[in-house]
């Protein structure tokens, strides 16, 4: 179910602010994929994640995003904007079986959108199927991704590769170093 957040009895500052702006927002927890129809730019991230990085459409990147898009996060970040994010996807492509994303939660104002999501594939070498969660945001500017900023939990899919040893964060919590 999408709402629009307006009622000031209940709603945070920001978000009454927002409303009184004229700021359009809307949320969608827990995420229905059939709410996308008041959600314009959930709805292009969602074919980001399809085209991209599910069907690994890499043509889909230049489509999507801005020549200079501003990118940030772990993994992301080794894009530069001069240079193809292509080459990341296919990479992280190349490690795991197929990808299969689907959002949990959805916000969205007028150019930003948030998505929490829940990554479902494999380890190829075994095929054992896990899944990781994360966190995007990006600005649409001209109907195309502006800025990308996302955290994905790459500690548990390096540890279900079997590239970083079980519990590996718990580990670097207790000052050990991995061995």
């Amino acid at each position: 179910m999408t709402q629009t957040l307006t009622n000031s009895a209940t709603e945070p500052f920001s978000t009454r602010r927002a409303a009184a702006s004229g700021v359009r927002t809307a949320m969608a927890a827990p995420f229905d994929p059939a709410s996308m129809a008041d959600m314009p730019l959930a709805r292009l991230l969602h074919y980001w994640f399809e085209e991209v990085w599910s069907r690994g459409n890499l043509g889909a990147v230049s489509e999507i995003m801005h020549r200079n898009t501003l990118i940030s996060g772990a993994v992301s970040a080794l894009a530069e904007p001069e240079s193809d994010y292509s080459e990341v996807v296919a990479a992280l492509r190349n490690l795991v079986g197929p990808i299969k994303v689907t959002f949990t939660h959805v916000m969205e104002t007028d150019e930003w959108v948030s998505v929490r999501l829940v990554v479902a594939t494999s380890n190829p070498r075994d095929g054992e199927p896990f899944e990781i969660t994360g966190q995007v945001m990006a600005r649409v500017e001209d109907g195309r991704i502006a800025e990308l900023h996302s955290n994905m939990d790459y500690f548990r899919m390096f540890e279900m590769l079997g590239q970083l040893p079980p519990e590996a964060l718990a580990i670097c919590l207790t000052g050990e170093r991995l061995r």
